[in-house]
């Protein structure tokens, strides 16, 4: 069976880590958080414009380790937001190792995120949750649900509802 690029969408407080967490047990797929590669660079993060200074270098380390996972015959799932505009970014991970992209895209309503997301401030779970986003930061961020992306060839979209 050919290794495959797993990727989760949805808004901030939606579920993607858990759901990524969760794929990557049950497929064996390696896990790829864009926080913690982000918090691996050991840089202080005060805002969101310092987490967007180290965003490329995050994403240019993670795909060149997934396009060698892949192309040994490993899984490899991300937990990132970016929804569609990270699409590209997925393709030419695809392309370059030969590998098929699942997409699965959390539904959750905009309330609820904001809930999860006041949650996961007060409890941060280690390892797993590095950053904090305020009411403030939430509500520029999240002005609307983000839209389910569209599949297409060699992309499988898999829409998963209330997660």
């Amino acid at each position: 069976m050919r290794p495959l690029i797993y990727a989760m969408t949805g808004g901030n407080g939606s579920g993607k880590t858990t759901y990524a967490l969760k794929i990557s047990e049950e497929k064996g797929a390696k896990f790829f958080s864009l926080d913690k590669t982000i918090k691996d660079f050991n840089q202080p993060i005060q805002s969101y414009e310092d987490y967007m200074l180290y965003f490329q270098q995050a994403l240019n380390l993670m795909s060149s380790q997934a396009i060698q996972l892949l192309k040994g015959g490993s899984s490899v799932v991300f937990d990132f937001g970016g929804g569609i505009s990270s699409r590209e970014w997925l393709k030419q991970i695809a392309i370059s190792s030969g590998s098929e992209i699942e997409i699965y895209h959390l539904e959750v309503p905009l309330e609820e995120r904001r809930r999860r997301i006041q949650t996961r401030n007060l409890e941060k779970q280690e390892n797993v949750y590095f950053f904090h986003m305020d009411d403030k930061e939430f509500d520029r961020h999240n002005k609307q649900d983000p839209p389910a992306p569209p599949a297409e060839s060699g992309i499988k979209v898999i829409s998963v509802k209330n997660s």
